[in-house]
């Protein structure tokens, strides 16, 4: 009986571990995409290389949505990122 219960106790625990959570806000600061350089935008979760060059390359953006509109990143990358990014408006003189 007692290493059934802990057969249990084990595969809860392992189970626990497998379930996704969301990243917490005060440990995971928003990346600005017209102004973060290069390892800042590697930090974003879901990000590739590729990804992050093409954001530096066709800066500046007025909306983070803008990354999907003209076409940096695909409406599916831009969902697993979205939550992670933000775009300061870029004032020019």
């Amino acid at each position: 009986m007692k290493s059934t219960s802990c057969f249990t106790i084990t595969m809860l625990l392992l189970l626990a571990m497998m379930i996704p959570r969301p990243l917490s806000a005060s440990t995971n600061s928003l990346v600005d995409i017209n102004s973060a350089d290069f390892s800042a935008l590697m930090q974003v979760h879901g990000m590739t290389a590729v990804w992050a060059r093409r954001i530096l390359r066709f800066r500046p953006y007025s909306a983070k949505s803008a990354l999907v509109q003209r076409g940096i990143v695909s409406r599916e990358e831009y969902a697993r990122i979205a939550d992670q990014i933000i775009a300061h408006r870029v004032h020019r003189p």
